[in-house]
């Protein structure tokens, strides 16, 4: 796991784009974007996007810091054991079902 740092503005994940990593919001804000469905993220969820690399899969979604934000970067076996061990991992993923959801219009 590592702690990055980014600033409004910059490109975390790309749509299309193969997953390699999933990541949790530290702090601050991240706007998502799925086709024409946007989202804000924060720290308060807990958040987590990237999910795609769970399953070696590009991402469905682009996701854009809004203002400065720190996110932590996880390979898929990191957040597998987050995942297992705390509650943080079980509402992230809620959330990205969620998020997922709205976005085809299914709630």
């Amino acid at each position: 796991m590592e702690t990055l740092e980014f600033k409004d503005g910059e490109k975390i994940i790309e749509k299309d784009k193969l997953g390699k990593y999933i990541y949790i919001i530290k702090t601050g804000k991240i706007k998502v974007t799925i086709s024409s469905y946007e989202s804000i993220l924060s720290e308060e969820g807990p958040d987590v996007f990237g999910l795609e690399a769970l399953v070696g899969e590009p991402y469905t979604e682009t996701c854009v810091a809004l203002g400065d934000v720190k996110v932590i970067k996880c390979e898929r076996e990191e957040f597998v054991e987050i995942y297992e061990i705390t509650e943080v991992g079980k509402e992230a993923l809620k959330s990205f079902m969620r998020r997922t959801a709205k976005a085809l219009g299914w709630i």
